[in-house]
């Protein structure tokens, strides 16, 4: 096996090995092998996996998620597709986005009673906005997903130590463990809108669910200002780039964090503030070592403004040194529990840059407001009477 080569799985009782070929694109091999010559770390195959032949599979491809999708490097087309069709023989549904809408569009129209497999290739807003989208159901039903790491963003992936696409395709065709997948719910205050290249789209009417990240102050900025066509060609560089600009300014968001109505309260002015299920957001931005997106539970990051110029990026060097900034006495990490009652009070929401959240990637914009209230909970797996699953 050559450096440009990958292999992705043994498949037990046809002795073939099936391998990617180059890592600036994606072709598909099979090959006739040897079991005795076929080393011990090559995933085999005994029989495909439950959630590949008895439920319904669905692939949504998000296809401007990450740096987009070019000729010779097409997930789906080079790689899924004809190691489904011709190989492992998956009857599947393929949709590719056409807008911004396709995702949430699928999702109100979604009426499967029958277990489904949904494969996202995208990044963590695109199952966000399938979530949200879903419509109640008059009966209860499954839904297992299973997201490949090909956005910017790729939080819910790396929750399951999925860094690689092909890597990520040898867990979906051979792993048969299926986890529950948390939702925790936020209530935005009426008058609150999705920001969509910085411009007002859909009013938010209703608790929204996320999965990954509820943030605010810093983080939520420097997501919301990378949101361009010009910073998102630069793949994971955009935030830093976003990151950049905003140190710029000073990065004081006027608030508290409530905690089992007043047990525990932590006081801003904020520069950083977070909750969030996850325990990376990037594969070395450790930004909450002790989480584990297979429980039931939040923990909060955040620090408070400083006068000096450089404690932003100071912690944040920590955050990518095996998240030691926990260790930091001016950060404020705190699990949070299914049964704690959770409000932010925010303040001085005047200027658009003060009111913007980031909810698993989409950026929510608050009405301008001196004062007003968000309320978290932790909940379950189950939505609009449908059970949530991820493949683990």
């Amino acid at each position: 096996m050559t450096s440009t080569t990958k292999d992705l799985v043994y498949i037990t009782g046809t002795s073939q090995l099936v391998q990617v070929t180059s890592d600036t694109s994606y072709e598909l091999v099979v090959t006739k092998a040897d079991a005795d010559s076929i080393g011990t770390e090559i995933p085999r195959l005994q029989s495909l996996p439950t959630h590949l032949t008895t439920n319904k599979v669905v692939i949504l491809d998000s296809v401007n998620s990450g740096t987009g999708r070019s000729t010779d490097k097409n997930l789906y087309e080079q790689l899924i597709k004809p190691l489904f069709d011709n190989v492992l023989r998956v009857k599947h549904e393929y949709i590719a986005t056409v807008s911004a809408e396709t995702i949430t569009e699928y999702a109100h129209k979604f009426d499967n009673d029958e277990p489904t497999t949904i494969i996202f290739i995208s990044g963590d807003t695109s199952v966000n906005e399938f979530i949200n989208g879903l419509e109640e159901s008059q009966h209860s039903s499954t839904i297992t997903i299973f997201p490949f790491p090909s956005g910017t963003g790729n939080s819910l992936a790396l929750s399951i130590d999925l860094t690689d696409e092909v890597n990520a395709l040898q867990k979906l065709i051979t792993s048969t463990k299926v986890s529950p997948l948390n939702l925790y719910e936020v209530e935005f205050p009426k008058g609150s809108y999705y920001l969509v290249r910085d411009e007002k789209t859909t009013e938010i009417t209703q608790p929204l669910k996320f999965l990954v990240v509820l943030s605010w102050a810093f983080h939520a900025s420097l997501v919301a200002d990378s949101d361009t066509p010009e910073l998102r060609k630069f793949g994971l560089e955009r935030f830093k780039k976003a990151a950049f600009a905003n140190l710029e300014q000073e990065q004081k968001y006027e608030g508290e964090f409530i905690i089992n109505n007043g047990q525990t309260t932590i006081s801003g002015p904020f520069a950083y503030w977070l909750i969030t299920a996850s325990k990376r957001f990037e594969p070395t931005f450790e930004i909450s070592p002790q989480g584990d997106i297979l429980e039931d539970s939040l923990y909060l990051v955040s620090f408070n403004t400083e006068d000096n110029g450089t404690y932003i990026m100071d912690i944040m060097g920590k955050v990518y040194s095996n998240g030691s900034h926990i260790n930091d006495h001016r950060v404020s990490y705190k699990k949070l529990q299914k049964h704690d009652t959770l409000t932010l009070k925010a303040r001085n929401l005047i200027s658009k840059q003060k009111r913007r959240f980031c909810l698993d990637g989409s950026i929510i914009e608050l009405p301008a407001t001196e004062e007003t209230e968000l309320k978290f909970s932790v909940s379950d797996n189950v939505y609009k009477n449908r059970s949530i699953y991820i493949i683990n």
